[in-house]
Formats: structure tokens, C-alpha cells, sequence
């Protein structure tokens, strides 16, 4: 099992049962290779203990299987949200179906089909990358190259049925890099979801922007981001009414008509939206009122069937749900921790990318035991060397009923 350390906390710090969407919250803790699914007062029914640590999304079926993406060892590990595999288990964490691609990233999206939306890196044909405006000076890969972004529809059959790459469709001149971002990679994109109609929308962070792509055509049907003031953004998920929501970072935002420090620093925490994109507006929007949600990476948002948003403020592993009134209706703070520096900085050791809830009577539950009094907390000293593997071993099949 990863080297979490547990924090004595409080998980739970706010339940307001009768305004809450009952059921069960899965994440999985960046740097560990872990994925948790806990009922709304916190308790720890169910887990999956992976090989790899994500890379980075993760999602249940409709069978209660676990989707995820692993970061292996084949992974560009140069490149942020990297991954080199997905992967189903089962409900006891059996492989079940597995394809492997070292340039997967990010997140992927089950399609109504039963096909799989995937984002990939690609390397840019030389000649396309020199006509690619924006991003730092001289911070390109190690061998000079650059990456682009392709997405994918694959089969259970592992066939790649349709395939897009952002720099046959963008127009160098509009679609350019974030001034204080790398070159590593052309329109760095953080998320995919996908229309009833088959088409994927995308979020392409350092650009600022979302974009829905024709499935038929591959033309941009439309985008929207600069005039929102949208900064760096994660996590697009499209509802049944066609709106968007998003999990705005607020990083490297440029506000129009604001250009003191002052003015500008106002704008530098994160909110969460919900657009809609036909007319390019927002129709919903929270922001924590003490500034205190702020994380400059990750982070995701989901409209649930009540109307209300769960959120999930990545940097510090904490979860929201926020009713239509923006009234914080339950809040939980995780409580693992993975003691290692980063580049971010030891903040990340509480990182999740992203959280997602799911009904208390989701098919994928049916005839499962989620009673999380199976499971018990141990404590061991901080200075033990010695491990007695058998008695592990033993304490979990006695855990799992054998």
C-alpha cells in the first residue's frame, strides 16, 4: 500500500443532510496509488489499490467497475497529467480490460456507445512546430521537440475509430500559448467530455479557452473563454440542457478593463461556472467568499440530478457541495497525505485531481458491500523497520472475508 500518513483531523466539516445529494464520493490521491470511495460522513467503504499512481482521471462504470488511467513506467513523464495505460478492474480489483498507449493523458470519457474519448500527445511535424506563436523562450522538451494534442474515440476491440490532431484545425494566429507558460506542449488540453450527438468538447488551459470539435467534419464549432476571463481552466463537463460547467483556476488570468496590480490580484482565485456556450455567458458562478478557494492546478466541478455543484479544490484536498443558492451544503477535507516535494511545492502532498459523486443507488453498487465497518484504521510507529508481510497479508483476507 502507498506511504500515506493519515491526518488526525476531522474529515467531515459540514453534512447538512436534508440539503445534500446523497451517495458516495471516489478519489484517488495524486501521488499515491490509491482510489477511495467514502459515504457522506466520511467513512471509507470500498477501495481499489492500484499498481501505478493516476494519470490522472478516474471513473466508475455502470457495472461499478473502476476506470483509470496509470501512470506507468512508459509514461512522457516530461509532461504534466502524463499516462501510459487505461485500465478497468473489477469491484475486488481483478483487470478486466486494459489498453496501453504511453502518450495518454488527463482524462477520458465513456461514450454512450461504449467507446472510449481519450486524449493523447503527439509529436508536431518539425514544420508545424515553427509556426507555433506563444509559450516561454527555449522551454520546449529536452531534445527540442514539441508535442501536440490528439483525441481518439477507441473500441473495447482496442480500434481507433476516429482521430483528430489540433494542428490540422487551429489557426496559428488565434490559437497561441500562454506568455508564461512552456513550449512542451501545443494547446495543452486538461479535459474531454462529449455531446449525445458524439461531438467532444475540450479544455484547452494555456489558451484559455473550451472548444467544442465537429465529429463530422473536425471543424471548431465553436469556442469561448478570453471574454469570460476564464484562467487556465480544468474540467469540462457538458449537461443535459447543453450548458458547460468548468473549474476556472484563475492562473494567469487576464481581466479586460483591469490592469492594476491591485485590480488584478482580485481576480487571481478560482471559480466554478456554469456557461452557457451558445451565447458565451455564465449562468451560474460561485467563488468562496473568504477567497480561501483558490488551487492553481487540477481541481473539477459536476452539476449533480438535485442542482447542486460538487467541487473538488484540488492543491488541498478538499470537496464542496454547493447548493444553487451557493449555501456550502457538506464539505470534506481528505486526509492523506503523501509526504514528498514537488514542484509544487508540499501543499501537493493532500493533491487530488478530481472527485466525483455518485447516487447512493448507483447500478454499479447493487449487491455490493459498502458497510464501512469491514474496514479499521492501525497505527504503526513512525521508526519501524520491520515489516511482517504475512500478517499483512493475513489481516486483509481476514478483512475481505476469507
Amino acid at each position: 500500500m502507498a506511504n500515506y500518513i493519515r491526518s488526525l483531523s476531522q474529515d467531515v466539516l459540514i453534512n447538512k443532510e436534508s440539503k445534500t445529494y446523497k451517495g458516495y464520493t471516489l478519489f484517488a490521491p495524486q501521488f499515491g496509488n490509491i482510489a477511495w470511495l467514502i459515504d457522506m460522513e466520511g467513512n471509507v467503504c470500498h477501495f481499489w489499490e492500484m499498481k501505478d499512481p493516476p494519470g490522472v482521471n478516474y471513473y466508475l462504470n455502470k457495472k461499478g467497475n473502476l476506470m483509470w488511467l496509470g501512470r506507468g513506467d512508459e509514461a512522457l513523464k516530461e509532461l504534466g497529467g502524463c499516462a501510459s495505460y487505461l485500465i478497468e478492474v473489477d469491484w475486488n480489483g481483478n483487470e478486466v480490460w486494459r489498453y496501453d498507449d504511453p502518450r495518454l493523458h488527463h482524462d477520458f470519457k465513456i461514450m454512450d456507445n461504449g467507446n472510449i474519448m481519450v486524449l493523447r500527445f503527439e509529436t508536431l511535424p518539425p514544420d508545424i512546430q515553427k509556426r507555433i506563436k506563444g509559450g516561454a523562450p527555449d522551454t520546449e522538451l529536452p531534445d527540442g521537440s514539441m508535442m501536440g494534442i490528439q483525441i481518439q474515440e477507441i473500441t473495447r476491440e482496442k480500434k481507433v475509430v476516429w482521430e483528430w490532431s489540433n494542428w490540422e484545425h487551429f489557426d496559428f494566429e488565434r490559437h497561441q500559448e500562454c506568455g508564461l507558460c512552456n513550449r512542451l506542449s501545443y494547446g495543452y488540453t486538461n479535459s474531454v467530455d462529449v455531446f449525445p450527438n458524439g461531438d467532444p468538447v475540450i479544455s484547452v488551459r494555456e489558451m484559455n479557452k473550451v472548444m467544442r470539435i465537429s465529429k463530422q467534419t473536425g471543424d471548431i464549432v465553436w469556442e469561448i473563454g478570453p471574454e469570460l476571463d476564464l484562467g487556465h481552466q480544468h474540467d469540462v463537463d457538458v449537461l443535459p440542457n447543453g450548458n458547460i460547467t468548468l473549474f476556472d483556476n484563475g492562473v494567469h488570468r487576464v481581466p479586460r478593463g483591469h490592469d492594476t496590480p491591485d485590480e488584478i490580484a482580485s481576480f487571481c482565485t478560482s471559480r466554478v461556472l456554469e456557461i452557457d456556450p451558445l451565447k458565451s455567458e455564465i449562468v451560474w458562478e460561485y467563488t468562496d467568499p473568504t477567497h480561501i478557494m483558490f488551487t492553481n492546478f487540477c481541481g473539477s466541478t459536476e452539476k449533480l440530478p438535485n442542482g447542486n455543484y460538487f467541487i473538488c479544490e484540488s492543491r488541498t484536498g478538499t470537496f464542496y457541495e454547493i447548493t444553487p443558492e451557493k449555501e456550502v451544503a457538506w464539505k470534506y477535507i481528505s486526509p492523506f497525505v503523501i509526504p514528498r516535494p514537488d514542484i509544487f511545492g508540499w501543499t501537493a502532498a493532500k493533491l487530488v485531481f478530481q472527485a466525483h459523486r455518485y447516487s447512493a443507488d448507483f447500478e454499479g453498487f447493487k449487491e455490493r458491500d459498502l458497510d464501512p465497518d469491514q474496514y479499521e484504521w492501525t497505527i504503526s510507529k513512525k521508526d519501524q523497520t520491520e515489516i511482517d508481510e504475512e500478517e499483512i497479508t493475513r489481516n486483509r483476507l481476514t478483512r475481505a472475508g476469507y
